[in-house]
């Protein structure tokens, strides 16, 4: 069979890659900032600080904000849309976390420098807090945190160009309160405007004047990736030429406030972190995103660490040693945080309290990895988590997914894709199943794409004027749900107003069995599918990403190329039913395990009945244990007497008697030890468990009760 289909469009939300380049120069900038704060060149050349060290290492602060704007700023610039917002909001909430622990981590040193006191007036404390901050090098946070607020805010009112200008309006203001103030006192009326400017806070680098802007060029230059920019090297050595030239020329002949704003910064910011995004470096500190953190946060501990020392040994004092002094120390102190800390948070793993889930999510990395080399070149995973994920949690699985690279979710109803949204999903999620149309205006506040399976349901979807994203389900021969494959049918929904048919699928209905049968009936649904796609081409029909092929298509037709294919159940591990040749062909292992506690053991005497009914009676005395798990937790009472075993260590526990709705019974009597509250496993082989139980993994998995214990491990 041959894929004619050309591949089209992509409108999916590619994966975010990291910059190595931006990573690495993070503990240069870290180095510089100490720099700024201990003068290197001090003890034998004051004009090489003026140059280098209160010139040129000013870079380094506007560095961290362009960061901070071009992954965070300039995703929600591209699109306004939820998850973007969210995952605004949570950066904002985890600096005030960070913002707040590092003050308190520096109150005795703030109030030993008089910056606070606790006769401070309500008013001067919140100037401190939110402009200054509690220590001088402190003042980086609110000052992110403002301008986030602020960049946020403007570009929910104008387009980026216009905030562009407004933030460099911004920063004018603040360098004529920073290093050009001498130029504003020659003007009364002027200065007295920055007086008052300088009754609510003492530096005009904060989060006003000075953040917004590099927050802004960083969007500015996410919204240009994938650009060239010409003589960019050349552009950026005049950059810092003129930095260096215009931080001398004003240290020498004026009286500066002081000097973190420059006229020219802002450019030599811009080119260096478009050379960054480029730089391949050859070496790579491990950590440098979490080294130059801690090395920001705590080197004033080195600095007031250093003095002390250089004040009982004379030969420290150089300035250029105690600034590599203060460095090494810092990177010491930084161990502390970063590596010896998270150690004594690694919980112990907590045994089950009655009855859990404990999902590996190492195993499910793995599988994704080995199912994604299954895939054509052009074709990526879309990861299936109806259902919670099979039971195995959807919150926590898709974020491990995301991480590893999946940017398509599909879920089968509206609160499914809510409740990842809220958890922080950034990827597309796709809504397999109906949405009420009603609930329209949810499904574009989350950003979601609806399927859309009939002309009825798009019309009546199309009258709540509520703009959607949508991808057309096609009926190939399921008769499920789905579109007749019609290309008269379909053209109405293209031109619908508020409908943005982004995407179409279809299901294949027989792909798990390569009977002559099964084979003929997914080659038919396929040639349907094609046939269509191709007559929609010919309509001049932009009908963007396709997506046919569920786990079992993918490993049973690997010929197939479309531009997504939607894998569930191997995900997580498992095969739908038993099949010795296609566990072999697959590198999955389970990603869930069922435990639960041994609460009760006694002796039964031969010829006594066994839980309910009267089936079930011993033919010779019995040791008879009662496990805390039952057919509400999920565990089908049609496994009952079925030969179905739990494991205990290395031993095989037959289950006896009919499951009951919270316990179910087990044959101990050749286990020659067991304790009450020993762990036991109730689904060592789920294939075989959904067997005996007449159904399917998929439906056994999806059914685990909420009263579960969930745990997790990485």
């Amino acid at each position: 069979m041959t894929r004619r289909l050309k591949q089209k469009k992509m409108i999916s939300c590619p994966h975010m890659q990291r910059a190595n380049g931006v990573d690495q120069f993070r503990l240069t900038a870290a180095v510089m900032v100490i720099a700024i704060h201990t003068f290197p060149f001090a003890s034998f050349n004051g004009f090489l600080d003026q140059v280098i060290t209160l010139s040129i290492f000013r870079v380094a602060v506007p560095f961290f904000f362009m960061v901070t704007g071009y992954y965070l700023i300039g995703p929600y610039a591209e699109k306004p849309s939820y998850p973007k917002s969210w995952k605004i909001n949570r950066f904002l909430l985890s600096m005030l976390k960070l913002y707040l622990l590092i003050c308190i981590l520096y109150l005795p040193v703030s109030i030993y420098t008089g910056t606070v006191s606790f006769s401070m007036p309500l008013m001067e404390l919140a100037k401190v807090i939110i402009f200054d901050g509690v220590l001088y090098h402190l003042w980086y946070f609110p000052a992110v945190i403002l301008g986030v607020v602020i960049c946020r805010f403007l570009l929910q009112k104008a387009p980026i160009s216009l905030v562009l200008l407004g933030t460099s309006v911004l920063y004018l203001i603040g360098l004529g309160g920073d290093s050009y103030y001498y130029f504003i006192e020659l003007f009364s009326g002027i200065k007295v405007i920055y007086q008052l400017f300088f009754q609510l806070f003492d530096y005009t680098r904060n989060g006003l004047f000075f953040s917004p802007l590099f927050l802004i060029l960083g969007a500015k230059l996410y919204l240009k990736r994938g650009q060239q920019t010409k003589l960019l090297h050349a552009k950026m050595g005049f950059a810092f030429l003129g930095l260096a030239l215009e931080g001398t020329l004003l240290h020498a002949y004026t009286m500066m406030r002081h000097d973190s704003l420059y006229f020219t910064l802002p450019f030599v910011s811009y080119y260096l972190f478009q050379f960054l995004l480029k730089w391949q470096p050859k070496y790579r500190f491990f950590k440098a995103k979490e080294y130059s953190l801690w090395l920001y946060i705590l080197h004033p501990f080195s600095i007031m660490g250093v003095y002390f020392l250089a004040k009982l040994l004379p030969f420290l004092e150089n300035s250029l040693l105690q600034f590599f002094l203060t460095v090494l120390f810092t990177l010491v102190l930084s161990v502390i945080p970063i590596e010896v800390l998270p150690r004594f948070k690694k919980k112990k793993r907590q045994k089950i309290r009655r009855a859990g889930k404990e999902i590996d999510l190492a195993a499910l990395r793995g599988n994704y990895h080995s199912i994604k080399e299954l895939l054509p070149e052009k074709t990526k995973l879309m990861a299936v988590v109806k259902a919670d994920a099979y039971g195995h949690g959807a919150e926590a699985c898709s974020r491990q997914l995301e991480r590893e690279g999946v940017s398509f979710f599909a879920v089968a109803v509206l609160e499914e894709a809510i409740r990842l949204r809220k958890s922080g999903i950034q990827g597309e999620i796709l809504i397999l199943g109906y949405t009420s149309p009603e609930d329209s205006d949810q499904i574009a506040h989350y950003e979601l794409i609806q399927s859309i399976f009939s002309r009825e349901y798009a019309e009546a979807l199309n009258r709540r004027k509520v703009r959607l994203r949508c991808h057309l389900k096609i009926d190939t021969g399921m008769h499920r749900l789905g579109f007749t494959p019609d290309v008269q049918e379909i053209l109405p929904v293209y031109r619908m107003a508020y409908l943005d048919c982004e995407g179409i699928y279809s299901h294949l209905g027989s792909s798990d069995t390569l009977s002559a049968e099964g084979r003929g009936r997914t080659e038919q649904q396929i040639t349907v599918f094609d046939e269509l796609l191709g007559r929609l081409e010919e309509a001049s029909i932009n009908y963007g990403c396709t997506h046919l092929q569920s786990s079992y298509g993918v490993v049973n037709y690997p010929e197939l190329s479309y531009d997504y294919a939607r894998v569930g159940i191997f995900l997580y591990g498992v095969l739908s039913q038993p099949d010795k040749v296609l566990e072999t062909k697959l590198r999955i292992r389970p990603v869930l395990s069922v435990k639960a506690v041994l609460v009760s053991q006694r002796t039964v005497q031969a010829g006594e009945y066994i839980g309910y009914g009267t089936a079930n009676k011993t033919d010779r005395n019995r040791k008879i244990g009662t496990v805390a798990i039952g057919y509400a937790d999920g565990i089908p009472r049609q496994l009952s007497n079925t030969g179905y075993s739990l494991r205990y260590k290395d031993f095989s526990l037959p289950q006896i008697g009919l499951i009951c709705m919270d316990m179910l019974l087990v044959d101990l009597t050749d286990v020659p030890e067991i304790t009450l509250g020993a762990e036991i496993e109730i689904m060592e082989n789920c294939e075989d468990a959904a067997a005996k139980g007449a159904t399917i993994t998929n439906e056994l998995l999806s059914r685990l009760g909420g009263r579960l214990e969930n745990k997790t491990s990485c």
